[in-house]
């Protein structure tokens, strides 16, 4: 496969926008890869992941170009806002609509981090009243690998560095040396489906009163982040709360919505 067929592609299935120098670039990204694979150079890489008929390959290609670091209780404001605005404000709506179905979206959740963090947010919130709301996190991502980490809930200790100590002494367990786990009833509270942010999304219903979609868009085109934030509009619940991430381009999530906070969107309630 050409490394310019290797560019449309990614860009017009993931919508992932590679640099020019894009040998040098995927050389030094995907090199973990190939050992780990037993593809002699970038070329055999690519080639194989063209004739592979289940895609798996090529995704694996595209999660490691992806790539960032992730961790728990990033960007702290996020969820101080999410725990003293949002969820307060969602909550009054819901006992209006004499609702208790509360949907929240990791759109982007990687291994789980920033999912098991909002369903940990949650159940701090609302305490022992927790089991009177229908309440949950879907998470998704392209990454298979990532996904099947995020379902089991081991992450090494370093990536809970930043979190409450109330959520570390409620919400984890150990699991072997420097690792811990998140406890059972947090990781149901979590369900993982793989799902392209740049492809159909049909299959979700919609009326999200949160959605997380962050660090994310810097990896697209003007054109994919603004048809991303238009579905993104559309799938979320009048009033509902849209999370960016500092370094994505706020430009179009402006254009649709309210800005709240920095990086922090609302859905105009009449819309």
């Amino acid at each position: 496969m050409e490394l310019q067929s290797f560019r449309r592609l990614a860009h017009s299935r993931f919508g992932i926008v590679l640099p020019d120098n894009a040998e040098s670039f995927l050389q030094s990204r995907l090199r973990t890869l190939m050992d780990r694979t037993g593809h002699r150079d970038l070329e055999a890489l690519l080639q194989a992941a063209e004739a592979e008929s289940n895609g798996d390959l090529f995704i694996d290609i595209v999660e490691q170009l992806s790539t960032n670091h992730s961790y728990f209780y990033r960007e702290p404001a996020h969820f101080e806002f999410l725990s003293s605005v949002a969820l307060p404000e969602i909550t009054e709506r819901l006992r209006r609509q004499r609702s208790r179905d509360l949907r929240i979206w990791s759109a982007a959740a990687a291994a789980g981090e920033e999912a098991y963090s909002i369903a940990m947010a949650m159940r701090t919130f609302y305490g022992a009243h927790y089991q009177d709301m229908d309440a949950g996190v879907l998470a998704t991502d392209i990454a298979k690998r990532s996904l099947q980490r995020g379902a089991e809930g081991v992450y090494r200790s370093e990536t809970f560095r930043h979190i409450p100590q109330a959520w570390r002494d409620s919400f984890l367990e150990p699991a072997g040396e420097d690792s811990l786990r998140v406890i059972r009833a947090v990781r149901d509270d979590v369900m993982f489906r793989w799902l392209n942010l740049v492809g159909s999304m049909s299959a979700l219903r919609g009326g999200f009163h949160v959605i997380f979609c962050r660090n994310v868009m810097i990896y697209f085109d003007a054109p994919t982040r603004e048809r991303l934030v238009q579905s993104l509009t559309h799938l979320l619940a009048p009033g509902g709360y849209l999370f960016i991430g500092h370094t994505d381009d706020a430009e179009f999530a402006r254009k649709y919505l309210d800005q709240q906070r920095p990086a922090i969107f609302r859905k105009r309630a009449g819309s």
